[in-house]
């Protein structure tokens, strides 16, 4: 047998994700489900089978009267401006603290540092 075949070193070591890929892996998720409504997003053949809704997230673990609150907002033409920023933060928070150490976020910070 030839040395010359013999692996050399970590090639078939797979890369542990780093700390920032994690942080960029929770940061996608979230992004996503504020945007679309719900893990996964939309791909070039629509949506896919949604593995986390947003809806019934926050159905679950928010107030319903903050939803009626936006909604009154929304017919009375009340400037809500800094409701909606207030809301969006609180609601970006949570999703992160849901999602971290998720399984979702460990694939994705897998194959984030897959690629580097």
């Amino acid at each position: 047998m030839s040395y010359q075949n013999e692996a050399h070193g970590d090639e078939d070591t797979l890369a542990e994700p780093s700390k920032r890929d994690y942080e960029i892996a929770l940061e996608q998720v979230v992004e996503t489900v504020m945007l679309h409504g719900q893990w996964p997003g939309p791909n070039r053949g629509g949506l896919p089978r949604s593995q986390f809704d947003l809806y019934d997230f926050l159905n679950e673990n928010r107030d319903p009267s903050y939803f009626l609150e936006m909604y009154i907002a929304v017919l009375t033409g009340a400037d809500m401006f800094d409701r909606k920023q207030r809301e969006t933060k609180t609601v970006e928070t949570m999703l992160a603290d849901h999602f971290r150490n998720s399984e979702i976020v460990e694939a994705i910070a897998l194959d984030i540092s897959r690629d580097e």
